[in-house]
């Protein structure tokens, strides 16, 4: 888009991600490696770094496949248009959307995610 390429703006979004933005315990987070199935603080959480990070549009959503009272969601929209402003959000909002789950997971104690952390630098207070 910057380049001229690509005239119309491109919108990147997902409805949840799996690692950290669900809170599903009978399905996404169904047995987590310590107990912590069903604490939907991840996807609020999720949902408010996003906002922070300048997403163009955050959701929050329940039930998500398995009925209301059983799940928890969260989802984001980011609009590349080619403006430094985007490229800035892209960033933000592209590190710390997925960053979210490897906290997630690496504060349930799941070693790939405690090694993702370290090798990236991420600051996991509860480690």
């Amino acid at each position: 888009m910057r380049s001229g390429r690509v005239r119309a703006p491109v919108v990147i979004g997902r409805d949840h991600l799996d690692s950290g933005s669900v809170a599903s315990p009978y399905r996404e987070t169904e047995a987590m490696q310590d107990g912590s199935d069903a604490i939907a603080d991840w996807p609020i959480l999720n949902a408010l770094l996003n906002v922070a990070s300048g997403a163009t549009w955050v959701s929050v959503h329940h039930g998500g496949g398995v009925g209301i009272g059983n799940s928890i969601h969260a989802g984001m929209v980011v609009v590349a248009d080619g403006s430094a402003d985007a490229a800035e959000r892209l960033e933000r909002v592209l590190t710390a959307d997925p960053g979210t789950g490897v906290m997630r997971h690496a504060d349930a104690g799941y070693g790939d995610a405690l090694s993702a952390a370290a090798e990236q630098g991420l600051d996991l207070p509860s480690t």
